[in-house]
C-alpha cells in the first residue's frame, strides 16, 4: 500500500495545476453570491500562505505520460472554458443589478486577480508547438486584457538579458521606471504609428497573432460596455492598466539584478529569478519556474522543473508585487538575496514549509 501511494504520489502532485481553476471559480462564486471583492481578497491574503500548506517543489522534475499527459493539457482548454463562464456571471450579475461604485470596484480588481493568473495560461500556449494552441494563447491573451502578450513574450526571448531594450530592468531601477520604459517600447513596436500592426506587414504570422487578440480584446471591452454602460467600459479599461501593469512587474520581478549591466555574458545566460512554492507553480503554471523556462522556452509547462543555479527569491509573487512598488523597501530585501547568489550560485536556499527565507539572505 505505502508503495503504491510513493508511485502515485507525482501524479497526485501534478494534479495541483487544476488549482488554476480556482480564480475563474471564484470569480463565479463572487458573482453569483453577490460579493464582488471575493477573488482578490483570497488572492491578497491567503494565497500569501500557501506555502505553509503545500511547501516547496522538489528540485527534481518527472514527465508525466501517457493519460496524466493528456490531463495535464487539457489544463489550459479547462481554464479558457471555465474563464468564459465566470465573465458571463459576471456580465449576468451587473446586468441584473446596476453596481454602487464600491462594487465596481471590487469587480475590477477581483477580474484583475482573474485575469493575471489567465496570463500565465496564455504564455504557457503561446509556447506551444501546436498552431491550434498558439491561437487559443493569443485569444486569451486578448479576453483577460493584455493582446499584446503574444508579442512581446517572444521580444523577451529574443532579446535576452538586455537591459537597453527594457527587457531585463537595470539593478539601479525602480520598477515603475522600467513599467513605463518597457510598456511604451512593446506599445510603440505593435500599435504605434510606425507598428508591426499596420499593412505593410499583414502577412507575418505576428501579425495575424496580434490582429486575433485585439479583436478578442476588443469583443470582451465591448460586451463590458454593453452590460453595464459607462461603468462597464471604465471597469474594462481599469483592468486592462492593471493586467499590463502587472504582467511588467513580475517581469522586472522574474530578472531584476540579472541582466547585462550586472552580469558577463547575461545574454546567453538567460538569468531569472525562480520560487520554490509549489502551490504558487500550480498557480502560474510553472511560470515561477522562470530560468529553466528560458533555457528550453519550448518545454511543456508542466515537464519543467527547478534549475539547480537559479537565484531563489525571497517571497512569492504577490508579496514582492506589493514590495517591488516601494523601491527601498525592494533593494532591502532583494539586494541580500543576489549577493548570496552571486557567491552561491549553486547552492539555492528554500523557504521549504515557511512563508519566506528572507533570514538566510541576511547572514550574507
Amino acid at each position: 500500500m505505502t508503495a503504491m501511494l510513493v508511485a502515485a504520489r507525482p501524479t497526485l502532485l501534478r494534479a495541483g495545476f487544476f488549482f488554476v481553476l480556482l480564480p475563474p471559480a471564484l470569480l463565479a462564486l463572487s458573482a453569483w453570491v453577490a460579493e464582488p471583492w471575493l477573488v482578490v481578497g483570497v488572492v491578497f491574503l491567503l494565497f500569501p500562505l500557501s506555502r505553509l500548506v503545500f511547501g516547496a517543489l522538489s528540485p527534481v522534475g518527472s514527465d508525466p505520460t501517457g493519460g496524466g499527459r493528456r490531463w495535464l493539457e487539457a489544463v489550459p482548454y479547462a481554464y479558457m472554458c471555465a474563464l468564459a463562464c465566470a465573465v458571463a456571471f459576471v456580465w449576468w450579475c451587473l446586468l441584473a443589478s446596476p453596481a454602487h461604485w464600491f462594487d465596481l470596484a471590487g469587480w475590477t480588481l477581483s477580474l484583475w486577480a482573474t485575469f493575471v493568473f489567465g496570463t500565465c495560461v496564455a504564455h504557457a500556449l503561446l509556447h506551444s508547438a501546436s498552431p491550434l494552441e498558439r491561437l487559443a494563447g493569443h485569444l486569451l491573451s486578448g479576453a483577460v486584457g493584455y493582446p499584446l502578450l503574444g508579442y512581446e513574450h517572444l521580444r523577451h526571448h529574443r532579446l535576452a538579458g538586455n537591459t537597453g531594450a527594457a527587457e531585463w530592468p537595470r539593478v539601479t531601477e525602480p520598477a515603475w521606471n522600467f513599467t513605463v520604459r518597457r510598456l511604451k517600447r512593446v506599445l510603440g513596436e505593435t500599435v504605434g504609428p510606425e507598428g508591426m500592426l499596420w499593412p505593410e506587414s499583414r502577412g507575418a504570422p505576428q501579425v495575424r497573432g496580434l490582429r486575433l487578440a485585439l479583436a478578442m480584446f476588443a469583443a470582451v471591452g465591448a460586451g463590458f460596455a454593453f452590460i453595464a454602460g459607462m461603468a462597464g467600459a471604465l471597469m474594462w479599461a481599469a483592468t486592462v492598466v492593471l493586467v499590463a501593469l502587472t504582467n511588467q512587474l513580475v517581469t522586472y520581478i522574474q530578472h531584476w539584478g540579472l541582466g547585462d549591466d550586472q552580469l558577463s555574458k547575461a545574454r546567453e545566460r538567460e538569468c531569472a529569478w525562480e520560487d520554490d512554492c509549489r502551490f504558487q507553480a500550480w498557480m502560474t503554471l510553472n511560470l515561477s519556474v522562470h530560468q529553466a523556462h528560458h533555457h528550453d522556452a519550448g518545454l511543456p509547462y508542466h515537464r519543467l522543473s527547478l534549475h539547480p543555479e537559479s537565484p531563489r527569491l525571497p517571497g512569492g509573487y504577490v508579496l514582492l508585487f506589493v514590495v517591488a512598488m516601494i523601491p527601498p523597501l525592494w533593494r532591502r530585501l532583494m539586494a541580500p538575496a543576489l549577493a548570496y547568489w552571486l557567491l552561491h550560485p549553486g547552492d539555492p536556499p528554500s523557504a521549504g514549509h515557511h512563508l519566506t527565507c528572507v533570514v538566510a539572505y541576511r547572514s550574507v
